[in-house]
């Protein structure tokens, strides 16, 4: 049995293996840095570091975790997003890379209106992640920003991430299904709503359908229903040139769409991820032209 930190990254490793994890190496060594809380500097320069054996101990409980499917975010409770780290469990959604084109092309946005104020709102708020990232890159002063879910727990989570990057004053929540208990405009909504359908959930990888939220994932029958919502009630939110941003699901553009369509909207953006997949899209308002 050994003690070194090089041999149980080895260990980790074989473990992780065992269990089909994708990334054993990479996950060994992240949960043995967050285990003895060390920088990556840190954990670089120590290979031939000693451990204690309760530390070991508690490196091998969060391996057996890891190998049983747990996310490495849900063991420690701390996920990387957008340049930082955010407060999660298991009653809010994990934020991915993907979402991450959401938070830039918001940003791009933000930088088109002129207004002396601008007004923000995330729906379904979740952890926080997307909305406080937003914030904290756009560094403006003259922003106000409301965030809503419908779940107390993932409320308290968001709460805690606020007060970690010191937003109180810029950022305020409150409970609300959807826009049930929204009653302001803004000029920019962004949402990463539920869009799997339901009979795919059952398909997820582990560390997602046991460790997510059911709630966050579930999209309804054709993962197309918190959009139709959304679309109805987004159009009496928005002010005057005011846009909608969304994260959407793989083949859904074209769904989606026709939905906002359906509703008054005209689509002001599509972007690809890193996959090739449209995973952003953007909708404005149409303007109806006095004769």
């Amino acid at each position: 049995m050994s003690n070194l930190i090089k041999n149980l990254i080895n260990e980790g490793k074989q473990v992780l293996s065992k269990y089909g994890i994708k990334n054993p190496i990479g996950d060994a060594r992240l949960i043995i840095k967050k285990t003895l809380k060390k920088t990556e500097i840190e954990f670089i320069f120590s290979p031939n570091q000693k451990v204690s054996l309760k530390q070991r101990n508690l490196i091998f409980e969060n391996f057996i975790d890891r190998a049983r499917g747990k996310p490495i975010s849900k063991i420690f409770g701390l996920k990387d997003f957008y340049l930082n780290e955010f407060i999660v469990n298991n009653n809010v959604l994990d934020p991915r890379p993907e979402t991450e084109l959401l938070v830039d092309l918001t940003i791009k946005n933000f930088f088109k209106i002129t207004k002396k104020k601008i007004s923000l709102l995330e729906l379904g708020i979740g952890s926080g992640c997307l909305i406080i990232s937003i914030l904290l890159s756009v560094k403006q002063n003259n922003v106000s920003a409301l965030g809503v879910d419908s779940c107390d727990k993932a409320l308290k989570i968001a709460k805690k991430n606020i007060k970690k990057f010191k937003l109180e004053k810029k950022l305020k929540l409150k409970k609300s299904d959807w826009f049930s208990n929204v009653n302001n405009k803004f000029d920019i909504i962004v949402s990463n709503p539920p869009y799997i359908k339901t009979s795919d959930i059952k398909n997820l990888d582990k560390e997602v359908k046991l460790y997510d939220p059911f709630i966050a994932l579930d999209g309804g029958l054709d993962g197309l229903k918190c959009f139709e919502r959304i679309a109805r009630d987004a159009r009496f939110h928005l002010k005057k040139n005011g846009v909608i941003l969304l994260e959407i699901g793989f083949g859904q553009i074209n769904s989606i769409k026709k939905i906002f369509e359906r509703w008054g909207y005209e689509i002001i953006l599509k972007e690809k991820d890193l996959q090739g997949i449209i995973r952003v899209v953007g909708f404005k308002l149409k303007i109806t032209l006095k004769v």
